[in-house]
Parts: C-alpha cells; sequence; structure tokens
C-alpha cells in the first residue's frame, strides 16, 4: 500500500474546485493524489453526492480501498466530509484516527451473468406498465406478485429508493437486507405483500417475470438498466463487501435527523 489516493470526482464546477482544494491539503499531509485508478492506494475519495460515490464504487469494481466522500451533492448520505471540514479530515487520517466500516453487496445473476449492487436491485417494467412477478424465497413460494414492481435493497441503500417506495430504514450494520414491494395489487385474486420483508444475510431470493411482462420488464442494479431474454433473477449477500471510513460514530444517526426527517 502506497500514500496515494484515488480520487473519484463528478463535473460540477463546485465539486473541481473542491478537489483542488483537497489535493493542495494532501500534498501538505504527505499523501500523492491519483486521478487514474492506483490498486495500491491507501484510500478512495469521492467528491460528489451519493450517485458519484455509486458511480466511484462500480468503477472501481467494487475495490477493497476503503472509500470515503466529501459532500458537494444535495443529500449525500454516503458522504461523511463537509468541505469546511476538509482539513481536519485529512489531518484524521493521518494520524489514524478512523474507523472502517463493511458494506454489504447484493449480488445478482441473470442466465450466465452476475451483478453487484451497494444499493438496491430493482424489478420494474420500463413502460409503466404492471408486472407480474413469481418470488420464492429459499426455494419457498412466496406470492404472485401484481404491482409495479419489487426492490430488494441493502441496509445501507435502505434510505434511498426503498424508503421512497414505503420500505423501513435498516441500520447499515445489520447482518440481512430487505425486499420492498412498489405500489403492489392487493385483491381476492391478488394477494401481494403489502409491507416490506426483512431477510437474514444466507437468505436467497429467486423472482421469475411472466410471459406476458418480459418484453417491459427489466432490472436495475444500483440505476444500471439491464434486460436480458432470460426473465429469471437469483439475488442475495455477496460474498463481496466495501470499505467505509467512518469519522465520527454519530454521523449515521445525524444524517438520518438532519437529511431524512
Amino acid at each position: 500500500m502506497t500514500n496515494n489516493i484515488n480520487i473519484f470526482k463528478n463535473k460540477s464546477k463546485f465539486s473541481k474546485s473542491v478537489y483542488l482544494k483537497s489535493k493542495k491539503i494532501l500534498t501538505k499531509y504527505g499523501f500523492k493524489v491519483s486521478n487514474n485508478y492506483d490498486p495500491d492506494a491507501c484510500l478512495n475519495l469521492v467528491i460528489g453526492g451519493d450517485g458519484t460515490f455509486l458511480n466511484a464504487v462500480h468503477q472501481s469494481n467494487f475495490s477493497q480501498i476503503p472509500f470515503v466522500g466529501i459532500n458537494t451533492g444535495h443529500l449525500g448520505f454516503y458522504q461523511e466530509i463537509e468541505v469546511n471540514s476538509i482539513d481536519n479530515f485529512v489531518k484524521s487520517f493521518a494520524d489514524g484516527n478512523f474507523r472502517q466500516e463493511s458494506l454489504a453487496v447484493l449480488e445478482a445473476k441473470v442466465k450466465n451473468k452476475t451483478f453487484n449492487s451497494i444499493n438496491e436491485v430493482v424489478i420494474k417494467s420500463n413502460r409503466n406498465q404492471l408486472v407480474r412477478l413469481k418470488v420464492f424465497i429459499d426455494g419457498n413460494f412466496i406470492e404472485a406478485f401484481s404491482g409495479d414492481g419489487l426492490i430488494i435493497s441493502t441496509p445501507h441503500g435502505s434510505t434511498a429508493y426503498n424508503l421512497a417506495s414505503g420500505g423501513a430504514i435498516l441500520h447499515q450494520s445489520l447482518n440481512g437486507y430487505q425486499l420492498t414491494p412498489i405500489s403492489p395489487i392487493y385483491s381476492n385474486m391478488n394477494k401481494s405483500l403489502r409491507a416490506p420483508v426483512v431477510l437474514p444475510k444466507d437468505a436467497i431470493i429467486e423472482i421469475t417475470v411472466s410471459r406476458r411482462d418480459n418484453y417491459h420488464t427489466v432490472f436495475i442494479f444500483d440505476g444500471r438498466e439491464f434486460s436480458s431474454d432470460d426473465y429469471k433473477i437469483r439475488i442475495g449477500i455477496s460474498n463481496k463487501q466495501i470499505k467505509k471510513l467512518i469519522l465520527n460514530k454519530n454521523h449515521y444517526w445525524t444524517n438520518i435527523k438532519n437529511k431524512l426527517m
């Protein structure tokens, strides 16, 4: 491991100015900045919002180098460092005053392809139509779902699309994940789930799309859309994890209070 720091940033002028500021401070403390991904770097520093953070994780192929973010976006739930605290952060990092937290990753398999996500997997129509899905958990048939779709989210992804769709907030330290229905249709003929289901980390979800909905149903992995002629998907917790620096033990609850309430 070197003293190099990988920097990922979005294209906004504000992020560029924060990058220049960060680079100057990092250099002062003896670090070197790498704009091209260095697999031997000591840190992945993300400048932007939550979307930039997700892109950085995917661009680095779920790097095992720890991530931390400077928030120049709107919500910035993943981004712990505020712009006016960069110097304090770099000093703390140089002194080793931080801890790491491991964040779960979802692994989805469609046909012979594997997809990883840190926020969620979404199954829905790309034409705003009803989708009909058969849901199995650990090989047990659970329901024939009808509605707008399903979200499978990690604990740290539970505050994103999942929360907006009526899912529960799961603390990011929990070993499990969540299945949340999007606008389910419930009647005597359609007994769809009406509430989210929290699953243990070793549970496996299998979903089959009805043939009549194959042509307009897509799988979305952290916002990346994928369609296939094989509309069966298998989802569980991956053996992969990503590491995130934690500078303040109360950061999670401060985020909940200040950004989501």
